[in-house]
């Protein structure tokens, strides 16, 4: 855990100072957001992870996210396409996350090393003001090959620390909200990676030839539970450019959390006689408290960030995702020992008296009606951002009528879809001795 609070408290300090003089990013009714970017935003991960928080945290909200991105992308190549494929989404807001190859061969000693990309990056800002949309810049994240500040393992990882600064620098002047990603990753990522390697040459070794020991296993080992990650390493999937879903589930959420996002979805309180103590958010009823057992329905206004049961090591290298969805029930007053709580039926986790009376962020959970709603909301937003959105993008540089109105079609049906898939359900909640 030492580790994930210095992540967040890493993002603290780069961003505060910042933060308090940006404009703060609001999302309303019936926006548009289009996301700009490279080969890391055309992956549809990490953007497809923002639409569903988004989505699930404002239900009520009839929102539309575009994709927008192209593979080996600059700032020009954006300015080059941002008629057709940017501003004929006629967006109010426009993110636009570049830098990974912006910085091609620049010297990260020089301090002018980022002009062109600034520049780039000026002239789309006032494209997006003439659409009257919200700008928002996105810092390029970190190349994965275990550099942290400092200790470099790369040219290119070194050159979009100033980079990031220059855009800092650029929001400030246009009075523009940056978000800084690369920070706050490196000092995630940088480490993860390091340990990930020495396993990896450990068990080699161990493979090649097993009476070996190596001697400083120990040492990687101890340096590994001193970061607070059990396992030793989470893999990022992916490539060192292009993180798979674990590695931009962490990305998503520092976006997220450097956007401050809302992080109450709704709470409860109940004593073990059934009576509701405090509900915000959220509606209790059918409740029965019986023979040491408690059992109620919920509804909740807003639902939890719905992370990928395939991606769940995210939360293990980056516990605090969690905390970006604080949807809790608090029991207080139970007889001591362990408890099984089934949602819907289905055993989702075993807490003690004291877990429960502190506050169990329900959002943990792996299993059950959470876990199977969170692969259908990214499974729908998955097919939104890909043939359909890609359908849309082609006919409108081809500005063929006919194809861009069935594309149209197919957004408005699939949005159509994933409205209802957002809406919160009543489930039903058991609480009871273990056995």
């Amino acid at each position: 855990m030492k580790k994930t609070f210095l992540i967040f408290a890493l993002l603290a300090i780069i961003c505060g100072p910042a933060l308090a003089t940006q404009p703060a990013f609001a999302i309303k009714d019936n926006d548009t957001w289009v996301m700009a970017g490279d080969s890391i935003t055309a992956q549809r991960l990490h953007t497809n992870y923002l639409e569903a928080f988004f989505r699930t945290r404002y239900p009520q909200f009839h929102l539309h996210f575009r994709n927008s991105g192209i593979g080996g992308n600059r700032t020009g190549n954006i300015l080059d396409r941002f008629d057709y494929d940017v501003a004929a989404w006629q967006p109010t807001i426009v993110s636009i996350e570049l830098g990974m190859n912006d910085v091609g061969g620049a010297n990260p000693a020089s301090t002018n090393c980022a002009v062109g990309y600034i520049a780039g990056m000026k002239q789309l800002i006032e494209k997006i003001r003439t659409l009257n949309a919200q700008p928002l810049l996105i810092s390029s994240s970190p190349v994965n090959d275990g550099s942290v500040m400092d200790a470099w393992n790369s040219i290119r990882c070194q050159t979009i620390h100033p980079f990031t600064e220059a855009l800092k620098a650029l929001g400030q002047k246009e009075n523009v909200r940056v978000v800084d990603q690369y920070h706050p990753l490196l000092a995630l990522w940088g480490p993860n990676k390091t340990i990930e390697d020495a396993n990896a040459f450990a068990a080699h070794i161990r493979l090649v030839k097993p009476e070996n020991n190596i001697p400083d296993l120990k040492t990687l080992q101890t340096f590994a539970a001193a970061w607070g990650n059990k396992t030793g390493v989470v893999t990022l999937g992916g490539d060192s450019v292009h993180p798979g879903s674990v590695g931009q589930y962490t990305m998503a959420a520092t976006i997220l959390a450097a956007l401050e996002v809302d992080r109450e979805v709704s709470s409860a309180t109940i004593n073990p006689a059934g009576t509701v103590l405090d509900a915000k958010n959220c509606k209790i009823t059918d409740i029965v408290a019986k023979d040491g057992k408690l059992a109620f329905t919920r509804l909740d206004e807003r639902s939890p960030w719905p992370i990928s049961t395939n991606a769940l090591s995210a939360v293990t290298l980056l516990p605090e995702i969690v905390d970006l969805s604080r949807y809790t029930l608090t029991v207080p007053g139970l007889a001591a020992g362990q408890f099984s709580v089934t949602l819907d039926g289905i055993l989702v986790a075993t807490l003690s008296h004291k877990e429960l009376a502190k506050g169990w962020n329900i959002s943990t959970c792996q299993d059950g009606p959470l876990a199977a709603r969170a692969d259908k909301i990214n499974s729908l937003i998955a097919d939104l951002q890909g043939g359909i959105n890609n359908n849309w993008r082609l006919a409108s540089k081809e500005k063929n009528q006919e194809k861009l109105a069935a594309a149209q079609k197919a957004i408005d049906e699939t949005e159509a879809k994933l409205q209802v898939a957002v809406q919160s359900v009543p489930i039903h909640f058991e609480i009871a001795p273990a056995k």
